[in-house]
């Protein structure tokens, strides 16, 4: 009761007090200020009170009239989980205490750390050589299937629903299944091929954590599964590692650690990088140079970045690359003219984006898209064209656990508050709003 009033979590004060009391709910929801409805879906996990005002109003009412001493609250070592490990096991037990810390929700295991806690794990990664293109390939038998399985499977609904949607079975999944392989001895070659895979599932869960904004696990995921991928001496699924933490550092604003990222990717993958990976890494670094207005730099690497992928042969590229199709790589570059202010190329290539992507398999994706088109439309005047595709958005949004499609959708609203008092901004920001803070 103390850590969960010290932390303002309103959810987990309800909970406490019907297991530890003789308070029924209806006392629970006078006590509350709620209706009694309300209190019941929380208390069967159905609704998570989210809104700044009723947590406040929450908080205060269950612990109105008493001195609650705040617990001496412990924190994530700063640490951990963002160093290169000496060996496989070891790279087991910090994982293991990742997830710990991670499901425990400890202060500070969503805080992105600075880019100085990762860079030496950076270097350590590009000076420690390549021991090989890739992994060797082996037959994927028992585990090995299983964790390669695992990882399409989390990956696909990260991709349609969001990272919120089964991230806390990828985590149990990693605790249960795959920490203790890697605790195990392995002959050479199937050591290789199982830290291949492992580093493909860490990954992945790595991008479920960033897109539900729990930046600081999702760093030290990705720590980690670059680890394992110099384990299996892999260095262009390490190299795909750090464009992934370009992506996440640039979302989160650090514009120079991203393209330092995405630079390291391209040089630490080097001649081996086939031209999909180069297109990709470079358009990383072009995403970090428009964030940060650099538009010479910019267009430099998108150019280099355009030749790359007019050479491309997907039959060359490792299963893990093959989502950056034309749909993405329009996707990408209708982001940088977004950010430079380029609003008639950017909405150009939003629709290009869009008329490639088919299915449902990347629906959050499209969600991006969608959102940066209607930017785009909004960026040449167009007011009541942009605000109709924002509100055909809303309902993608708010069935996709994503964070950062909240993220994308309020800042686009933000975008469209200085055209409040015309009636289809009116109502957009209206319905805008509600999704917002129904997510927050």
């Amino acid at each position: 009761m103390r850590r969960a009033a010290a932390e303002g979590d309103a959810n987990a004060l309800i909970r406490l007090l019907l297991r530890h009391t003789d308070l029924a709910q209806d006392a629970i929801a006078r006590m509350c200020d709620l209706s009694q409805t309300m209190v019941s879906r929380v208390l069967s996990g159905q609704r998570e009170l989210r809104k700044q005002e009723t947590v406040r109003r929450v908080v205060e009412g269950i612990t109105h009239g008493y001195e609650i001493p705040s617990p001496v609250m412990e924190r994530v070592p700063p640490e951990l989980g963002l160093a290169l490990n000496g060996s496989p096991q070891k790279t087991a037990e910090v994982l293991g205490q990742v997830a710990g810390v991670d499901v425990e929700d400890l202060p500070g295991v969503k805080e992105q750390p600075p880019a100085s806690a990762v860079s030496s794990a950076v270097l350590s990664w590009l000076v420690s050589g390549p021991a090989s293109g890739g992994a060797e390939a082996h037959v994927a038998e028992g585990p090995v299937a299983a964790i390669r399985s695992a990882s399409a499977t989390f990956s696909a609904l990260d991709n349609r629903f969001g990272g919120d949607n089964a991230r806390a079975a990828a985590v149990h999944y990693l605790n249960g299944t795959v920490v203790p392989l890697l605790r195990k001895s392995h002959a050479e070659k199937a050591g290789r091929t199982l830290f291949a895979v492992s580093a493909e599932f860490v990954l992945s869960l790595a991008w479920m954590s960033y897109d539900a904004q729990r930046n600081g696990a999702a760093r030290r995921y990705f720590v980690q599964a670059l680890d394992l991928a110099a384990h299996a001496g892999d260095r262009l699924l390490g190299a795909s590692v750090l464009s992934a933490m370009s992506h996440q550092a640039n979302y989160v604003g650090a514009h120079a650690e991203a393209r330092d990222l995405a630079r390291a990717a391209l040089a630490g993958a080097g001649e081996r990088a086939t031209q999909t990976m180069r297109a990709q890494f470079l358009m990383m670094e072009a995403r970090a140079h428009a964030s940060g207005q650099d538009k010479s730099a910019c267009f430099q690497a998108m150019s280099e970045a355009e030749r790359a992928f007019g050479r491309r042969d997907p039959g060359s590229d490792p299963e893990w690359i093959g989502y950056f199709d034309n749909a993405e790589y329009s996707d990408e570059v209708a982001h940088c003219h977004r950010d430079l202010g380029h609003a008639h190329v950017a909405r150009r290539l939003a629709e290009q984006s869009l008329a490639s992507s088919i299915g449902e398999e990347y629906a959050r994706s499209r969600v991006f898209t969608r959102l940066v088109l209607a930017a785009a439309v909004l960026g040449q005047g167009e007011v009541e064209e942009a605000c109709h595709l924002g509100s055909v958005v809303l309902p993608q949004v708010r069935a996709t656990s994503s964070a950062r499609c909240v993220g994308y959708l309020d800042a686009f609203a933000r975008s469209v508050r200085p055209y409040r008092g015309q009636p289809t901004a009116d109502r957009f920001l209206n319905q805008a709003r509600a999704v917002v803070s129904t997510a927050q």
